[in-house]
């Protein structure tokens, strides 16, 4: 990973992580392409997005305070989206970790029910 830092404050602006590993080798099997004023844009699939913060929740070499944001975004993406394809989401979960798939689907039903 390289992380693009700001000068001054030393925060990072921008982190680029080379697509070696699961889940960011499959980030370019799974998006769509969106076009808007002449520009077109490649954007990772609903169930990509939520496997891509389920990765570092599930991390044991991730910082808690960045895991938190992690469950966050996790949480207001299955909030405001209705139409997740579970079994995809199972498909993308498993290629994690044997097992990935049903815990990340479980993760989104316990959101769903209102549940941590």
């Amino acid at each position: 990973m390289t992380r693009l830092r700001d000068r001054e404050t030393g925060d990072v602006l921008v982190e680029v992580m080379k697509p070696v590993q699961f889940p960011t080798r499959s980030v370019f099997k799974n998006n769509v392409t969106a076009k808007e004023k002449g520009q077109t844009y490649r954007i990772r699939t609903l169930e990509m997005a939520l496997v891509l913060k389920f990765a570092p929740i599930i991390s044991l070499m991730r910082a808690d305070e960045d895991k938190y944001q992690d469950a966050h975004d996790f949480i207001r993406i299955v909030k405001n989206n209705a139409d997740i394809d579970v079994d995809t989401l199972a498909e993308l979960g498993d290629l994690k970790y044997t097992g990935g798939g049903k815990e990340i689907v479980e993760m989104v039903r316990n959101v769903r029910a209102g549940r941590s």
